[in-house]
């Protein structure tokens, strides 16, 4: 898909301009977004807001396109946007208009209460009655619930003193699992989200994540949040947003503020496009446009050729910028980002700036045929270009370098270090540690680097590693940090050659692809991973509960409704019982426990799954908690 070229927004005519927001709107909910939220915002619906502050676009919800082919579905509410500010001034307007608000009904300032909730960023949606639904226009969505059946995780939260997964929330991927196992593959998280939802066939990855339990709807009520007045706000709404965006998990825009006073809620009202009584504060992106010079292709330990667009020389947040991530083949090809285009970038703390969108396209982007590092044949696979070569030198490399990085422990094992180590035939992992400072100083190193070189080895093993981190430095296909701390908790690292995929698929978190794939991977490279583990590294395991056998060990429990006992202490003593605790039904749930106001849907759904359905008191009879 070609990105036609953005004229400055003075320039453009009225109905250019909404045509612009609306095909942008659109992109972005579709995950291919052409320009970022703070230009969209304050360039082109700013200048749409100062020339005709009344335009019927501005007093609308935008459409979401994801599952337009699905039913529709009307809200029992509507499912508005949220207005925006950008620094501590917006949001002072926003608590100045509150306090007008609360004047009227004769509230005193210091009884307005807020609350400020992590703004997530990925596709929001409301769940009810058994239905998932995007948010369409805000009035009629479309009809999203064939992803809990793919395996879409529906998560909890709190309604009227009561944990349960209905109403409005987001669907979401941890970003820590986006950065282990898609973020060389897929741009953000957000567009591998609104991919996967609409798609009538997955990917391999959309399966994987699913089967992960990676991809969630997460309903706002479920999200930790924290409450502040009017002083708190007006003094520092950028460190109270802060703090309450940092101890959430999931890939974030921001924050959502909100009034808690419902007669405030009442007299304060909405538009069509937004409730008058929320605000979102965004963090304002960084954001420059480049031109592109050329571009770079770079072969990874996947054997997946990445282009790393090298573009004029500008400064960005303080650093000299010549060099841009393009994500995949696919990416660079669709968008014309060849040589000339002149394309939006960001950084935000990254060492290589992220590709936004496409200002002016350029020539057509030549994909190569022969991988660029060992010359071997290079293939379009869907919109990854591949190295078909068995023993490409860079995929070597950077294997070595995956595992220096992940086990965190050793310094001066960079990229240089390792080109020279390949390039004289020291291809492996077992014939570096047995390097000693004069097979160093052969290779071209100095003397007292040589030396360095050899403590360092020596530190990776003496040094204190946590054991998962030592698993994940391996680089075991669908096997990241996460995944290897799940699997370490249940078998020792030692013993890992006999892993069996159905031993794998009874560990809460890992489904049929990453069951069956792991242990092959393991048992393919047991042998090299074996020397590595026997050179006696300082490994330190996670510290573990005493399990007590019981009638419920080794099984599969969800704990859903309003109980009697803290929910949180009855999973704790149910781990301790040995038992497995879910946060949904799924086929290999064995209970479903069920407190007070538990919905008809949940327990037909566990019922047809096989789950056996027990109430609280049942329960705690079972483990012999009462008698």
């Amino acid at each position: 898909m070609s990105v036609p070229e953005i004229i400055p927004a003075p320039d453009m005519t009225t109905d250019e301009l909404v045509a612009l927001l609306t095909r942008a709107n659109e992109a972005y909910r579709t995950g291919n977004p052409i320009i970022d939220d703070d230009t969209f915002d304050h360039i082109y619906l700013a200048e749409l807001k100062k020339r005709e502050p009344e335009h019927p676009y501005l007093d609308q919800v935008q459409p979401d396109t994801v599952g337009a082919g699905s039913s529709k579905i009307r809200h029992t509410e509507p499912m508005l946007s949220t207005d925006k500010a950008y620094n501590q001034e917006e949001v002072t307007a926003f608590v100045v208009r509150v306090q007008k608000a609360a004047d009227a009904q004769e509230i005193p300032s210091a009884d307005i209460r807020f609350r400020i909730t992590p703004k997530l960023d990925g596709m929001a949606a409301r769940y009810s009655d058994g239905i998932l639904a995007t948010r369409g226009n805000g009035q009629l969505g479309n009809d999203i619930t064939r992803n809990i059946k793919r395996g879409l995780v529906m998560l909890e939260g709190e309604k009227a003193g009561v944990r349960e997964n209905t109403g409005v929330g987001e669907i979401v991927i941890p970003e820590q699992y986006f950065n282990d196992v898609l973020a060389d593959s897929f741009s953000h998280p957000r567009n591998f989200v609104t991919g996967l939802i609409g798609a009538d066939n997955l990917s391999e990855e959309a399966k994987e994540a699913m089967q992960d339990g990676a991809v969630q709807f997460v309903p706002y009520s479920g999200l930790k949040a924290s409450e502040c007045d009017v002083e708190d706000l007006l003094a520092d709404a950028e460190g109270l947003c802060e703090k309450i965006e940092k101890a959430c998990i999931y890939p974030l825009d921001g924050s959502v503020i909100d009034v808690l006073n419902l007669e405030l809620r009442i007299e304060m009202g909405a538009t069509n496009h937004h409730h008058n009584w929320q605000i979102a504060k965004k963090s304002k992106g960084v954001t420059a446009v480049a031109e592109i010079e050329g571009i770079t292709w770079r072969t990874g330990r996947t054997r997946r050729i990445t282009p790393v667009l090298n573009v004029k020389t500008i400064n960005l947040s303080g650093a000299d910028i010549s060099n841009v991530t393009g994500h995949n083949a696919g990416n660079v090809k669709n968008l014309n980002v060849g040589v000339g285009a002149h394309i939006e970038i960001v950084r935000s703390g990254e060492v290589i700036p992220k590709l936004l969108g496409v200002v002016k396209p350029g020539k057509d982007a030549d994909i190569p045929d022969l991988c660029p590092a060992c010359k071997a044949p290079a293939k379009m696979e869907k919109d990854f270009l591949v190295c078909q070569g068995e023993t490409c030198v860079a995929q070597i490399e950077a294997q070595l370098q995956h595992f220096f990085n992940t086990l965190g422990n050793i310094d001066l094992f960079g990229p240089s270090t390792i080109n020279t180590l390949v390039e004289n035939d020291i291809r492996d992992l077992a014939a570096i540690y047995k390097l000693q400072a004069s097979d160093f100083e052969g290779m071209g190193f100095g003397p007292k680097q040589s030396t360095n070189l050899v403590a360092q080895l020596e530190r990776s093993r003496s040094e204190e590693v946590e054991d998962w981190r030592l698993l994940a430095a391996f680089g075991i296909h669908h096997l990241g940090k996460g995944d290897a701390k799940k699997l370490l908790a249940v078998y020792k690292l030692e013993a890992l050659d006999q892993l069996t995929s159905e031993q794998l698929i009874e560990i809460p978190g890992f489904g049929e692809i990453t069951a069956e794939s792991i242990p092959k991977s393991i048992a393919l490279h047991w042998l090299a991973m074996k020397t590595i583990i026997d050179l006696g590294f300082n490994l330190r395991k996670e510290e573990k509960f005493d399990v007590t056998e019981s009638v419920i060990t080794d099984q599969f429990i969800v704990f859903t409704g309003a109980m009697q006992s803290s929910r949180d202490d009855m999973k704790a003593a149910a781990q301790r019982l040995g038992a497995n605790v879910q946060s949904a039904v799924n086929k290999k749930t064995n209970y479903l426990v069920i407190g007070e106001k538990v919905g008809a849907k949940k327990i037909e759904k566990a019922e047809s799954l096989g789950t056996k359905v027990v109430t609280e008191a049942e329960y705690l009879v079972m483990i012999g908690a009462e008698s």
